[in-house]
């Protein structure tokens, strides 16, 4: 574990966004969590932030008077292992690793998130999901360790213990949940379903490579995508042309990015900060954007889409303010 203090935040997160913090902890395996939570109960700051690469994270520029923990391992071997169709990963493990070690082992069922950025356990915090998959649909169980100022418990934690639902669990509501370890459920494959696999994670890093602004700095999905069937209903009842897209392409929601592209946001910038030209649902940072001109756009898009369906969209993004 190695501890830092007054570290400058931008420099590690994946936003290139956000002040310093008192102290910045970085963890590379899982006996580094305890360390590090260990070191928390002597210091007792006054606020605790746990991330991994932060690429769904806005934090804010002024300091951070308390504790971040950054779980994220080091080029060391990967911390994966297999038994059968299982798959037990480190939380600090890329996902993109993981995928790829996966089906270097025949085994298929995380493919829709290929080139998705983020570690395992963010992943399992937030149910990351992409092309219509989800984290929760094959996770079987994870290790969380609970916490406060004076304990530390090892719980396993079986997926329907999390509660998933929309890039959401409880471990993300709650701020005294690390996950540790996750393991999931795959399928063994023929050749013939190996090789669609492979096509489908190679196919959906091309997409993210042609549509989404990996170019910049950015936090990725900034809002999430439109589910509510109520509001959905809205956003019909003003463009009903869009109803074939609902059904047939957006798995029954509605695009933010489309939202934001039809409302004219595309490429509308604030200081150093702008809404990506090719996926209006990204905000870019051109270069010494701060976490105020990224808040200030999203704001006037919730106004803009408040005002023409009645609805508030819902940010994706978590915000440290």
């Amino acid at each position: 574990m190695q501890i830092h203090s007054d570290f400058d935040l931008s420099s590690v997160l994946w936003f290139r966004i956000g002040g310093k913090a008192r102290y910045f902890l970085q963890c590379k395996n899982r006996d580094d969590i305890f360390k590090a939570l260990d070191y928390f109960e002597k210091q007792h700051p006054n606020r605790l932030l746990l991330c991994g690469q932060g690429s769904n994270l806005i934090f804010a520029d002024d300091y951070f008077d308390g504790m971040v923990i950054q779980i994220l391992a080091g080029d060391e071997k990967l911390q994966v292992s297999f038994t059968e169709e299982l798959a037990t990963a480190f939380a600090g493990e890329q996902l993109d690793s993981l995928i790829q070690l996966s089906l270097h082992n025949k085994l298929i069922g995380l493919e829709w998130a290929g080139g998705l950025p983020g570690t395992v356990g963010a992943g399992v915090r937030g149910n990351v999901g992409a092309f219509g998959g989800e984290v929760k649909d094959r996770l079987v169980a994870a290790e969380v360790l609970e916490f406060d100022d004076k304990n530390v418990d090892v719980i396993e934690m079986k997926n329907e213990d999390f509660h998933f639902s929309y890039r959401h669990s409880v471990v993300k509501e709650k701020k005294n949940m690390i996950v540790t370890k996750a393991q999931f459920e795959l399928s063994p494959a023929n050749t013939e379903e190996l090789v669609k696999a492979r096509s489908t994670y190679a196919a959906n890093i091309d997409y993210r490579k042609t549509h989404h602004p990996l170019e910049y700095p950015n936090c990725g999905s900034v809002f999430k995508n439109i589910k509510n069937p109520e509001d959905v209903e809205k956003i019909l009842k003003v463009w009903p042309d869009i109803k074939n897209l609902v059904e047939e392409k957006w798995y029954g929601k509605v695009s933010m990015g489309y939202i934001n592209t039809r409302l004219g946001f595309k490429g509308y910038t604030i200081g150093n900060a702008k809404v990506s030209e090719k996926h209006a649902n990204f905000i870019n940072n051109l270069g010494g954007a701060t976490a105020q001109d990224v808040l200030t756009i999203i704001k006037h898009i919730q106004d803009m889409v408040e005002e023409t369906f009645a609805i508030v969209p819902e940010v994706e993004v978590e915000i440290v303010s």
